[in-house]
């Protein structure tokens, strides 16, 4: 079934005058104005968090606990070698040294912590510590491009 729409052309103006009333009826939550400056304001908030937050903490965002930045650290090394163990390249080998070097202790700076010590700066000390201790395998690994 036909209409007057669908048969005629569309009086000069009428779709400015339907958009205006669509608007004076749209929730504010729904206009386009909106949705530009949330997105603006999600973008912004996003980067300042990324600027604000030192290099080595990345890694840890989720622990507020010693043990869990020293388990965080642990997963992360093993998701390297998980990934040199996919690659299967020749030079897979050299990186595993490198990677080993960088990252086993002999007795692990989670241990060598005082007991005395604030749980808070412990984990200020450990997150600086091993985040810089992954930012440098995420230097090799992309200098192996593994």
């Amino acid at each position: 079934m036909e209409n007057r729409f669908d048969l005629y052309e569309l009086p000069a103006g009428h779709e400015e005058r339907f958009q205006a009333k669509l608007a004076a009826v749209r929730p504010w939550y729904k206009r386009p104005a909106f949705r530009v400056t949330a997105l603006a304001a999600a973008a912004a908030a996003a980067i300042l968090c990324f600027v604000l937050i030192p290099a080595g903490n990345r890694h840890f965002l989720g622990a507020h606990t010693p043990e869990a930045v020293y388990c965080a650290y642990l997963d992360q090394v093993g998701h390297y070698y998980e990934q040199l163990a996919r690659t299967g390249a020749t030079e897979a080998d050299e990186w595993a040294e490198s990677l080993s070097a960088l990252t086993e202790e002999t007795i692990p700076l989670y241990d060598q912590l005082p007991d005395d010590m604030p749980a808070r700066e412990k984990v200020k000390v450990l997150k600086q510590y091993y985040g810089e201790l992954l930012d440098g395998a995420e230097r090799l690994r992309n200098d192996w491009n593994i």
